[in-house]
């Protein structure tokens, strides 16, 4: 088995801790500390406490957000209901053509009451 060869173990085993150690010292010496300077940043504005500026900009935001999903949930609402409406007339098709103004749908429930007929 190639990956059990005594020739080229050394060769594999040495690469892989080489570059795997310059990985760890690359974000030892550069990665880290700046992260750790972000997050002593976002700490220090954490600490000065909540100002009114930003209490009033979260309330904005979840105004922002309260009214979007109010407007969604009609909407998903009014939809659900138009197609219950249309939905319920699958049943019986009768009455669905007697209403409908589109010239596809009666044709496809004249098929479809023909086709009731002609299985008995």
């Amino acid at each position: 088995m190639p990956q059990f060869d005594k020739i080229t173990f050394f060769n594999q085993v040495f690469w892989l801790i080489f570059f795997f150690s310059g990985f760890y010292f690359l974000c030892l010496k550069t990665l880290l500390p700046t992260l750790s300077s972000v997050l002593k940043v976002r700490n220090k504005k954490l600490q000065k406490g909540t100002t009114t500026a930003s209490s009033s900009e979260l309330l904005g935001v979840l105004t922002t957000l309260n009214s979007t999903f109010e407007e969604q949930f009609f909407i998903t609402k009014s939809y659900l209901q138009n197609s219950t409406e249309r939905i319920s007339f699958w049943g019986n098709s009768e009455n669905y053509f007697q209403r409908s103004n589109n010239f596809s749908e009666k044709l496809f429930f004249s098929n479809l009451n023909l086709n009731k007929i002609h299985s008995k």
